[in-house]
């Protein structure tokens, strides 16, 4: 009797269970978010106006990018690609690491990069790390300061920038790691790959709202514009492409929590076969959108 009570609540669970798989997949298993907003920002009294970037990136797709009214490209620490950067543009160099991955340089080499790059005028900036992960690897902060450090003793006037996504922040602040600009990437339009109705703007509410608890002034955080799918990518199939509505309202979702940022990036123009595809050299109306943006 014990035998057959539990192979009927086996089967009930069995049951349940694929009602839930089904209901994940369905949803693509993303909630979103129903916590309080962010509070509106107010604008930072800036010199300059907004920097703009679009990243992934060739020196084939500058030229676009400049009539999209792009000022900055990502761009290697080497001759040959600063070389052609259009005039008016300037190179954001990719010198990092992605959450605990090694850096794309070792220390050595990349105090020889800050040495030959440091007083260039071509050159923005560096990029430190992409989505750090201190919980799973504590020491990535330490050293992501450390190279800080030397871009502010020998590069002085370029800025040092790393880019965060919902991990925990506190140990990860401007103050803390001596960088200037700190990305946020919450990508709204998540739970599948084909168009819904509404993007959940909450989760950049959501993603603000961490970094104000960190104590990540406002006046430092660089919207990162979600602007891909993964309708054609090989991996990850968690994202669609915005529609052009759904990017404007991401947009004014931004602009009203950080007005006048110092930086503003797409994510992204070139296809990344495991993470974003389509992407913005994929879409027009996007495209459209940004150029009006870019240059009013």
């Amino acid at each position: 009797m014990r035998f057959r009570i539990l192979i009927v609540i086996a089967a009930v669970a069995l049951v349940a269970g694929v009602v839930l798989a089904v209901q994940w997949r369905t949803s693509g298993g993303y909630h979103p978010y129903r916590g309080p907003s962010a509070t509106p920002g107010t604008p930072a009294a800036r010199a300059v106006p907004t920097r703009r970037i679009a990243l992934n990136t060739t020196p084939a797709d500058y030229p676009r990018l400049k009539e999209l009214g792009f000022d900055l490209v990502d761009a290697q620490p080497d001759d040959a690609a600063l070389a052609r950067i259009p005039g008016g543009m300037r190179a954001m160099l990719w010198v990092g690491n992605f959450t605990c991955d090694d850096f794309s340089l070792s220390f050595d080499a990349f105090a020889a990069a800050v040495r030959r790059y440091g007083h260039d005028p071509r050159v923005y900036g560096w990029y430190l790390s992409d989505e750090p992960n201190p919980g799973a690897c504590p020491k990535v902060l330490g050293e992501i300061r450390r190279r800080a450090d030397l871009i502010k003793a020998q590069a002085p006037g370029q800025i040092a920038f790393v880019s965060l996504t919902d991990w925990p922040m506190g140990d990860a602040t401007p103050a803390k790691l001596n960088v200037d600009v700190v990305g946020l990437d919450p990508y709204p339009c998540q739970g599948g790959t084909s168009p819904r109705a509404d993007c959940d703007l909450g989760a950049i509410d959501r993603m603000v709202r961490l970094a104000d608890r960190a104590g990540i002034p406002r006046a430092s955080v660089a919207p990162v514009l979600q602007t891909f799918g993964q309708g054609c990518s090989n991996g990850d199939k968690k994202y669609w492409m915005p529609t052009g509505g759904q990017f404007r309202a991401l947009l004014a979702r931004w602009d009203r929590l950080v007005p006048d940022p110092p930086l503003e990036i797409a994510y992204s123009w070139g296809h990344q076969a495991k993470y974003a595809c389509p992407t913005l050299s994929d879409a027009a109306d996007l495209q459209s959108i940004l150029k009006e943006r870019n240059t009013r």
